[in-house]
């Protein structure tokens, strides 16, 4: 029966088993102290590498050589634990300088994709060797049994492979990045969030989130609406009466799509004629915007313009067509009335008044008419009456840093120069006719006693001028934001309406 203490004592006085206990508490030691310092603990590894090394060497343990019995058994032990240690250290070791040296910069998940197959394969080699060397085993037969093995995982993981399989292919080829709107066959629309090995996450319009297998989008059709560039394209359809020539109903689309900003000039939108019936005109408009996230938003206000600018023409949509019901609170157009009454109409802050009180003013306004790029007011203007636009497109800049900068632009229905009644304010922007264009001005005493009969018109007007504010639109009173608080801004503009106007009484 062996003695437990000469056991012990033997165990104790190996050489193999202190290296063994040392570089154990070396690596350990490494890890707590170097923890936050990545190249410390890399030369740290590097010392201990050559250090077992040394030991394994001086023990005539070759590690790439079949391991021969002493026939020692803790001798034998302690050498199959640093062979072992040996081999996972050199896997470590080279892991490390695949993920410092396998870079790519420009593709950086190409790059760590690469890198994890190459350290699963320096690992998968690492416990082959250890199995051949330290434990002189032949891995032919390891090989082969292996590969039946592979073939049943194969099988039952068929699926999950193919994921994995198509995730590789889509890294490397690249047909959308994270950021990226992409369309897939079947109907998923949505941005890319996230792409793993298995799937791809995708960021609906709805902000509901939908995982799509690799595989799926592997062999499906695949459109990227952020490629080449992020300039997205759109289409809708304008069903026009009958009774309008197809050229003079392209000529007033134009128009609503020059008065739209969102809409990009490069590459240029397109107006198709699709047919022509007895009941009306179909025309297709074809525009671009600079980024998908913006088409719901140019879409409405297209057709927001394109009602305006057909009702201003006194041309009526065709029977049937449900882009009629665009806008809320205005009031639609009265079929056969002039020019003018068509423009006041449109102006929402008159929503309110009767059909005879918008008729009366109508018949005060004085029309004007500018050509294409002829300049309506400089910078520094104080205007004295409310201007009203009936048709055509006018563009509001401002000189910034040595160049023009646009803020909005103006169409039929829209209307200036509430600043100049309201306190005298003199313009500070520019606003010139991008075609030809006519106005109508309203003058104070003309609009006095609608409003002083009509105080809903003042709350109106407070509050379109308040909503010109927020949106940085307005052509007079910069310095605003300093004298009058955010919140109530609206309330600020009725107050000098009424003043204004002495209506400081009404109800």
């Amino acid at each position: 029966m062996t003695n437990l203490p000469v056991a012990t004592m033997a165990v104790v006085s190996d050489p193999l088993v202190i290296s063994a206990v040392v570089l154990a508490l070396g690596a350990l030691l490494m890890h707590l102290l170097f923890r936050a310092h990545p190249r410390g603990r890399a030369v740290t590894r590097v010392i201990l590498l050559v250090a077992l090394t040394i030991i394994l060497l001086k023990a005539s343990v070759v590690p790439y050589r079949p391991l021969k019995p002493t026939g020692i058994l803790i001798e034998d032990a302690a050498r199959r634990i640093l062979a072992i240690a040996w081999w996972l250290w050199v896997a470590w070791f080279l892991v490390g300088v695949v993920q410092a040296f396998v870079v790519a910069e420009h593709r950086p998940r190409e790059g760590k994709l690469l890198q994890d197959l190459l350290a699963g394969l320096i690992y998968l080699a690492a416990v082959l060797a250890v199995i051949a060397y330290v434990f002189d085993l032949p891995i032919q037969g390891l090989l082969a049994t292996s590969g039946v093995i592979a073939i049943i995982l194969g099988l039952a993981l068929q699926s999950t492979l193919n994921d994995v399989f198509s995730g590789i292919v889509l890294n490397f080829s690249r047909p959308y990045r994270p950021g990226d709107w992409i369309s897939i066959e079947g109907g998923t629309d949505g941005r890319v969030i996230e792409m793993n090995w298995r799937a791809t996450h995708l960021m609906t319009a709805k902000h509901d989130l939908a995982i799509v297998p690799n595989s799926s989008i592997a062999k499906a059709k695949l459109v990227n609406a952020s490629s080449p560039s992020r300039i997205h394209g759109t289409s809708v359809t304008i069903r026009l009466d009958g009774k309008t020539p197809p050229g003079a109903g392209t000529k007033i689309l134009e128009r609503a799509i020059l008065n739209c900003r969102p809409i990009l000039t490069s590459p240029a939108p397109s107006i198709t004629v699709k047919s022509i019936t007895g009941t009306g005109t179909e025309f297709e408009i074809t525009f671009f915007m600079e980024d998908i996230a913006d088409a719901i938003r140019a879409q409405n206000e297209l057709l927001d313009l394109v009602y305006r600018h057909v009702a201003a023409a006194g041309i009526d949509l065709a029977p049937g067509d449900t882009s009629a019901s665009l806008m809320s609170g205005m009031v639609t157009p009265t079929k056969g009335s002039s020019q003018a009454e068509r423009a006041i109409d449109l102006v929402a802050i008159f929503a309110a008044l009767t059909s005879d009180e918008r008729r009366l003013l109508a018949t005060k306004v004085k029309e004007r008419t500018f050509d294409q790029g002829e300049t309506l007011f400089e910078p520094g203007v104080v205007l004295d009456s409310l201007s009203i636009i009936g048709t055509g497109v006018l563009s509001l800049t401002y000189a910034a840093s040595g160049k023009e900068v646009e803020l909005t632009r103006l169409g039929p229905g829209d209307h200036f120069g509430e600043m100049g009644l309201l306190n005298g304010t003199p313009t500070w922007g520019k606003l010139s006719a991008l075609v030809l264009t006519t106005v109508y001005e309203l003058k104070k005493e003309d609009l006095a006693p609608i409003l002083e009969a009509r105080s809903t018109v003042t709350q109106e007007l407070g509050c379109e001028l308040a909503r010109r504010r927020v949106s940085g639109q307005m052509i007079a009173l910069p310095d605003m934001d300093e004298a009058v608080p955010g919140n109530s801004v609206a309330g600020w503009f009725s107050d000098q309406l009424r003043k204004l106007f002495n209506l400081a009484n009404a109800t």
